[in-house]
């Protein structure tokens, strides 16, 4: 859910602006007090940018968003006003004390009060500010004893598969936590409101298995994309004990129907590489690898592996066709041609390059960016290739790994020739990651990715032969770029 204001730089703005944000934080879930923290936050930014962003007396506007999720609301302002970076303005209590000179005081405070901010200087595309706060709620430990979360429910000899409602929100946590204990990637699992609220606002569907008794024990779900009408098959679960029953069978082949009579053209699977399985899931039922993607999730302890991963987890993204397609014409650099056609054959696609020139590239490039501050990635996607694109995105890049971002994915459009005509991103730290198909607008995206820390390839595991050719490519430009181990 998303929502936006145009806002003049002009002092009576500043006050409704402001509420326009707390009332959007209180719509999210938070406490009063918590959405007022936001207002203070989103008060300091506005009012920095209506009085210094833009010259005395000059009339100008900026855009103020607000994205609610089940578990953040994200405040990004974004505005075209004069060169500043607030990093040269630090905060120092002495001199305050001393001089009585507060300089930067109004970025420390939305630093304190938020869970996450970040600044990114855009140069001639301007300035972007990022608010994160976080909506509290209680974690399943919070919830139930420990032994009512632990117990596990005695094997079935018939097992019952329904859709997934509101009401089977805290048995899912619950499964979770029997099976992954504090392991499970997607920290959200764990909190049954929301889990609850994704189910209701209809951003993810699924099944849930129970025993005779009413007991969960397996859990499968599809999470809707939001800028395209496909679906990730990202949260699956079983119960240690009912494993080998035929449970995720069961699950998977169900979701795929329910996500076809939902009109989805496709769904793909973020498959973990510290082991095999769930890409041997995905295989079984048609699913295709496209891309392996680096340090998608923190590096954790996984259940069932004797020792510590000891790298940010990585994963195979494998894509199923919802509604047949027998063709497709794609723009790539040549050095990623032959590669991209074996991985649309093993979608049974059989794609063409195509010769078309780009035309004179604008002077500026147009980018919309994502940032997952939980996980530790982002996502450029790139709607338009201008001739500030290197400098953009390596520019981007290195503002988002002085924050603490890890990983940063870039996605072109495989349908604008000025795909076809990319410079080598190498030299500037972008390596191939592979195929996204039908990724942002139901279009074809070739995907790069930038990593803050080396990768050993050999703890990375993939199962296909495309996946396997994919890791060749992925692990070759790690060693030109400096970040493969080994």
């Amino acid at each position: 859910m998303k929502s936006e204001v145009v806002i003049p730089n002009r002092v009576p703005a500043i006050e409704p602006a402001v509420e326009f944000v707390r009332s959007w934080g209180l719509k999210a879930g938070l406490p009063p007090e918590k959405a007022d923290e936001l207002a203070l936050c989103a008060d300091e930014v506005i009012t920095d940018v209506v009085r210094f962003a833009f010259p005395h007396g000059e009339e100008h506007f900026f855009v103020v968003s607000v994205e609610v999720k089940p578990s953040e609301v994200e405040v990004v302002l974004r505005e075209l006003g004069e060169p500043f970076d607030p990093d040269s303005h630090p905060y120092s209590r002495e001199r305050a004390l001393k001089e009585g000179k507060f300089e930067g005081a109004g970025i420390e405070v939305v630093k304190h009060l938020s869970d996450h901010f970040l600044f990114l200087n855009k140069g001639r595309a301007g300035k972007e500010f990022r608010i994160v706060k976080r909506v509290p709620a209680k974690h399943i430990t919070e919830l139930l004893p420990e032994e009512r979360l632990t117990e596990e429910p005695a094997v079935s000899k018939n097992y019952v598969l329904k859709p997934v409602t509101p009401e089977d929100a805290e048995d899912i946590s619950r499964l979770i936590y029997r099976t992954y204990r504090y392991t499970y990637p997607k920290e959200d699992l764990y909190y049954p409101e929301r889990v609850r609220t994704y189910i209701e606002r209809g951003e993810k569907f699924g099944v849930i298995v129970r025993t005779e008794d009413g007991e969960p024990v397996g859990y499968f779900a599809v999470i809707v994309k939001s800028d395209s009408p496909i679906g990730e098959v990202g949260e699956a679960v079983v119960s240690p004990a009912h494993r080998g029953r035929g449970i995720m069978k069961m699950m998977m082949a169900s979701l795929i129907e329910m996500a076809k009579e939902r009109g989805l053209l496709g769904l793909y699977g973020e498959a973990i590489t510290v082991h095999t399985i769930s890409q041997r899931v995905n295989a079984r039922f048609g699913f295709s690898s496209t891309a392996l993607l680096l340090g998608t999730f923190p590096s954790a302890r996984i259940v069932g592996i004797e020792s510590n991963y000891g790298q940010r987890i990585s994963v195979v993204l494998d894509f199923l066709h919802l509604k047949k397609r027998s063709s497709a014409l794609f723009y790539a650099p040549s050095r990623y041609r032959r590669v991209l056609k074996e991985i649309y054959r093993g979608l049974g696609v059989e794609a063409e390059a195509g010769r078309r020139r780009a035309g004179e590239l604008p002077a500026v490039s147009r980018l919309k960016l994502s940032v997952n501050s939980a996980v530790g990635t982002a996502e450029i996607v790139v709607k338009k290739a201008g001739k500030d694109l290197v400098n953009r995105i390596t520019r981007k890049r290195d503002r988002l790994f002085e924050k603490g971002i890890s990983t940063v994915y870039l996605d072109f459009p495989l349908s604008l020739p000025e795909t076809r005509e990319l410079p080598d991103l190498k030299p500037y730290g972008f390596v191939f990651a592979g195929l996204m198909p039908l990724f942002h607008r139901g279009e074809d995206y070739l995907r790069f990715q930038s990593v803050k820390e080396s990768y050993d390839m050999a703890k990375i595991k993939v199962y296909s032969e495309l996946a396997t050719k994919i890791k060749r490519i992925v692990g070759r430009e790690l060693r030109e770029v400096g970040k493969r181990k080994g």
